[in-house]
């Protein structure tokens, strides 16, 4: 979507036709927080500081908050956290608000993949961490650093880093005990670890070269020359590639994290959603007024968005756009759930979500980038007479079926919520229908405004 606002766009990766537009302009944002797995939806923040959610399925976006707060963020795009004016900490989910009031005033709101969450504040040259897990509001866990500049954290959430004068000092995020602090010979410009969090890069203030950190060995195990210094780092979702940004920042170091080898340098400019680099090595970079996708090896170019640049992107793994083929659509596969709140929420159908991380924290989103899994063939029974149904969503709970029906109407006519059994575990169907033939689902789907799909036979 255009920065200053508009519709968002879904692109499967290597293609430049869009799967799926929104119904509803967004906003300009600032940046993208997360993206929740289960609900299918992108948290943001807007040019007013304001959090927000988009929802892939039904295309909708919408404010998560009446008011602006700092210090924004989440880790899993369900539970976003930020701070109110008074310094107290909200926690905003689609079930409602929770706030807690620090005893201290906090200056950072760190949420962890477990639910917990870190809270940061300063004490002279200090930094003090405090545990809790929301919305249980007692401290579980403390720890001291030295006085923080910057945070890192690890894909797995099992490791916080936390830049100083001192150097990076690690602590567990399950107790917060605290790692060896490793002594660095500059100040710390930027740093990153690998998905897998075995080794963290560094950039030194001034230094001519990536320093690599053995998270096992809590030692420096090598280091990387570059033609210049580096100002900024960041990581492959999937371990390939560390792209580092160069001293003036209009090019892009490519190093193969596997070798620690500097493999080439490329033209683009450097933002908070790219450069970025997909499963398939491909690097989408800014050049000018376009983005453009090349080999991360050969610098080949792949693809050229033009006017690209206008958009905020980020990358996404997500088979909730499926295109149906010329027959029927591919039955779906349901999840297990359970008694928690947000598997109750879980949502399994032509829009249910498989999702990997965002490439760095608090990466911003334009268009996406998504891998789709196209849905089989089917032929029709031609001596049957047919008879076709729009479907909407396919929930594991009623209640919330119900819930959603209520806000999904056809030609003004309400939908309705079917029953029914899927491998043995009851789902619940929001439909509309039937009709006589494909066509008339299609154009009915399309009136809509929503996110559908049409399967032949009747609710």
């Amino acid at each position: 979507m255009f920065r200053a606002g508009g519709s968002a766009h879904a692109y499967r990766w290597g293609h430049d036709t869009a799967l799926w537009t929104a119904n509803v302009r967004a906003p300009a944002l600032e940046r993208l927080l997360a993206f929740d797995a289960e609900e299918g939806s992108l948290s943001y923040v807007d040019s007013r500081g304001v959090p927000g959610r988009l929802d892939l399925r039904l295309g909708s976006a919408g404010p998560a908050a009446q008011a602006s707060l700092v210090s924004l963020n989440s880790a899993d795009g369900w539970a976003i956290y930020g701070l109110t004016a008074k310094r107290d900490v909200s926690r905003l989910t689609p079930s409602g608000t929770w706030t807690f009031k620090p005893d201290v005033e906090t200056r950072e709101l760190i949420p962890l993949l477990d639910g917990a969450l870190v809270l940061l504040s300063d004490d002279g040259n200090r930094s003090q961490l405090r545990r809790l897990r929301p919305p249980e509001p007692r401290i579980t866990d403390t720890a001291s650093v030295p006085l923080v500049t910057r945070v890192f954290t690890t894909d797995l959430g099992d490791r916080l880093y936390f830049a100083g004068d001192s150097g990076l000092t690690g602590v567990r995020t399950r107790d917060l005990v605290r790692t060896k602090t490793i002594k660095l010979r500059a100040a710390i410009v930027d740093a990153t670890p690998t998905p897998s969090g075995d080794r963290i890069f560094v950039a030194l203030r001034g230094r001519k070269d990536v320093t690599v950190i053995d998270r096992f060995a809590e030692s420096i195990s090598q280091t990387i020359t570059l033609p210049d210094a580096p100002t900024a780092l960041r990581m492959d979702p999937d371990g390939q590639y560390l792209l580092t940004r160069t001293a003036n920042g209009d090019s892009v170091r490519i190093i193969a994290v596997g070798t620690a080898r500097l493999i080439g340098t490329v033209r683009s400019a450097w933002r908070a959603d790219l450069p970025l680099v997909a499963p398939d090595g491909g690097l989408a970079l800014v050049q000018d007024n376009d983005v453009v996708i090349v080999d991360a090896e050969t610098h080949r170019e792949r693809l050229r968005y033009l006017a690209g640049a206008a958009d905020l992107w980020a990358l996404i793994r997500w088979n909730g756009f499926r295109p149906r083929a010329a027959g029927l659509d591919e039955p779906v596969r349901f999840a297990r759930d359970d008694s928690t709140g947000a598997s109750q929420s879980r949502i399994d159908s032509t829009l249910t979500a498989n999702v990997a991380a965002l490439p760095g924290a608090g990466s911003s989103l334009s268009s996406l980038a998504l891998p789709v899994r196209v849905a089989e063939s089917r032929s029709p029974d031609p001596s049957a007479k047919q008879s076709f149904t729009l479907s909407f969503a396919a929930l594991l709970s009623e209640d919330r079926a119900k819930a959603m029906s209520l806000s999904i109407k056809v030609d003004g006519r309400p939908s309705r919520v079917v029953p029914g059994i899927r491998d043995g575990t009851p789902i619940f169907r929001i439909v509309y229908g039937p009709f006589d033939s494909h066509d008339a689902a299609e154009k009915a789907g399309k009136r809509s405004g929503l996110p559908y799909w049409v399967y032949e036979g009747a609710p």
